[in-house]
């Protein structure tokens, strides 16, 4: 997909906020840089505003204790969620209701980003064409996908409600680009907004430090794939908002993108 398609539509708010926090081992989190150490990681959802359409990039999780069982070999400190992160209560504060969402962009399926997909039971959930094809051609590549989710991509398929797309525009403005990596879900979303075109990377690109270190993301899937999601954010972006880095919000105070 060309950036210039993307930054040809109209342009929308984004704000991002943190659903919860934890502290990953240095092992896990790069592939070289700072092995040594743990590293602070901010869990996010972005609610994007403008042309008639409110969406949401991933949805957070049902259960942070579930998060924690499936997931805290990886960490120094676990998954913790402070009163007010939760989605219901960042919704409310902005003034959306869940029937009110029109999509719901997946950066990928792991737990702590898609497990509060059913909440959104009018949105179109967008995932990338190629995760839908090899969860169906090589299941044995969907294991890490939660229960019962896959079922419920193929529920919201049948009532004409998943977006398939591997690159392109999903609305004017809105588009997205498969990268692979992490999962064989893992996508790019791409936002135009008054600064440029915000790239939206998921787990793809974690950290600010993948870009500035010139290290890729240790957890993967297919490790080639990570560099290539790298130079897309460096060559593809005119700003790059990464999936976990709690620099963020320092960035961006309040978690207002554009």
């Amino acid at each position: 997909m060309a950036r210039a398609d993307v930054a040809a539509g109209p342009t929308y708010h984004i704000r991002v906020f943190r659903t919860a926090r934890c502290r990953v081992k240095g092992r896990y989190a790069y592939a070289h840089y700072a092995r040594d150490r743990d590293h602070a990681y901010a869990i996010y959802i972005a609610v994007v505003q403008g042309n008639g359409l409110t969406a949401l990039v991933d949805t957070g999780m049902v259960s942070v204790e579930e998060m924690n069982r499936g997931a805290g070999f990886l960490m120094t400190e676990p998954v913790s969620q402070e009163p007010g992160e939760d989605t219901h209560s960042i919704l409310a504060r902005v003034g959306v209701e869940p029937s009110n969402v029109d999509l719901v962009f997946l950066t990928h399926c792991h737990y702590d980003h898609c497990s509060l997909a059913p909440l959104f039971a009018d949105a179109r959930i967008v995932i990338p064409e190629r995760a839908w094809r090899i969860w169906h051609e090589e299941p044995e590549r969907s294991a890490y996908l939660h229960a019962g989710f896959l079922e419920y991509l193929e529920s919201r398929r049948a009532a004409g409600r998943l977006v398939l797309r591997d690159d392109g525009l999903v609305a004017p403005g809105l588009g997205v680009r498969w990268v692979g990596g992490h999962s064989p879900c893992s996508q790019f979303v791409y936002v135009n907004t008054t600064k440029g075109v915000a790239v939206l990377t998921g787990d793809a690109v974690q950290m600010y430090a993948n870009l500035e270190q010139n290290d890729v993301i240790h957890i993967c899937e297919r490790p080639a794939e990570r560099w290539q999601a790298l130079e897309i954010a460096r060559s593809d972006a005119d700003y790059v908002i990464p999936g976990h880095d709690p620099r963020v919000l320092e960035c961006y105070p309040d978690g207002v993108i554009a």
